[in-house]
């Protein structure tokens, strides 16, 4: 088993097997090692929930609008793996592999017993095995430095200890917090300016989220979207929860038209805690049908788009968020019966 630090630094097509299994739960490695391995070799990106075998063999048999060398990279493999029955079945298509490279990336640490046991045990005879976990502190401050003094910029080490607790020394977080810094034009980083710039709002969360999507509060929002994919929450978690709730409400607004009590529409879409309750009354008040309607349709089309037209899923949750709020809000134009004008503004 290899680091995904150590096997991305001398990174080259020569390096990379026909298979490779990666695990471990700090994403935001992961995402840095699918950037600089589409700077080597095109890269398919699939999702395990929503793959078969008979789908991944067509994919590694076949080129269509891709290059005939590419990698394709298996998001949420443990997914794909438990549909499979019949394991020597996969493994005989992957021992026949030519031009495609494969990861399949598992997002939490697989144990030396995990690895003994099918697929992981083929897996690991045919390729790499790499690790992306958790860096302990030093080497996360270390990072953090090295980044800042790339770009000629030196940090007090008080700052520096500040801007690393203050973040809870979560990746995801610290590179949206560089990058700040970096824009912010300094030579020299102090206590103050770690203070003034960074992480000036406290962490939202999902449910911010959707009281800013269901009560149209388009600042609340934008914010909480922000916040909840620089904590490193995979975006498709967020879809999921999205998708989950506006089915709920919708569901529950159909019964109370036709003459349900509230409640127990609620009750009847498993929506039965004291708060929770609250809280879909207030959504439901603040939604026609017709809304509702409208909600599952973008997010239809959301998830399409990331997992048929391979949309980055961060960047399309967030063009998501920002267009629905401004069509809530009447500033969002429609050109024609089937396309709509892009929201291009990053926040």
């Amino acid at each position: 088993m290899i680091s995904l630090l150590e096997y991305q630094k001398n990174l080259g097509k020569g390096q990379i097997k026909a298979v490779n299994l990666l695990h471990g739960e700090e994403e935001y490695l992961v995402k840095s090692f699918l950037d600089k391995l589409r700077g080597v070799i095109p890269v398919r990106v699939l999702w395990g929930d929503e793959l078969s075998l008979e789908d991944f063999v067509g994919f590694i048999g076949t080129t269509g609008m891709f290059a005939k060398s590419e990698a394709l990279f298996i998001y949420m493999a443990e997914e794909f793996f438990k549909g499979i029955k019949n394991y020597k079945n996969l493994i005989s298509h992957l021992e026949r592999l030519k031009d495609k490279k494969v990861f399949f990336y598992v997002s939490y640490k697989l144990s030396d017993k995990d690895l003994q046991k099918e697929p992981f045990l083929s897996l690991s005879r045919l390729g790499d095995v790499i690790y992306a976990g958790k860096l302990d502190k030093r080497r996360v401050r270390e990072l953090v430095k090295n980044k800042l003094q790339k770009e000629g910029i030196s940090i007090e080490d008080s700052a520096l200890e500040y801007l690393l607790e203050a973040s809870s020394y979560q990746l995801q977080i610290l590179k949206a917090e560089t990058d700040k810094l970096i824009l912010y034009g300094k030579r020299n980083i102090t206590l103050e300016d770690i203070k003034s710039m960074v992480i000036a709002e406290p962490e939202l969360s999902l449910f911010d989220l959707s009281d800013g999507l269901f009560l149209k509060d388009y600042e609340k929002a934008l914010s909480s979207i922000n916040s909840i994919l620089m904590s490193g929450m995979h975006p498709l978690q967020v879809l999921t929860f999205l998708v989950n709730y506006t089915l709920k409400l919708y569901t529950a607004k159909t019964l109370v038209e036709n003459g349900w009590d509230v409640e127990k529409a609620l009750s009847e879409v498993d929506v039965k805690h004291k708060f929770q309750v609250l809280n879909f009354k207030r959504y439901l008040s603040a939604n026609s049908i017709d809304d509702l309607e409208l909600l599952l349709k973008k997010l239809h089309l959301l998830d399409i788009s990331i997992k048929v037209y391979y949309s980055d899923p961060a960047q399309a949750l967030r063009k998501f968020v920002i267009e629905y709020m401004l069509h809530e809000e009447g500033t969002y134009n429609q050109t024609d019966t089937g396309n709509q004008n892009r929201v291009d503004a990053e926040p």
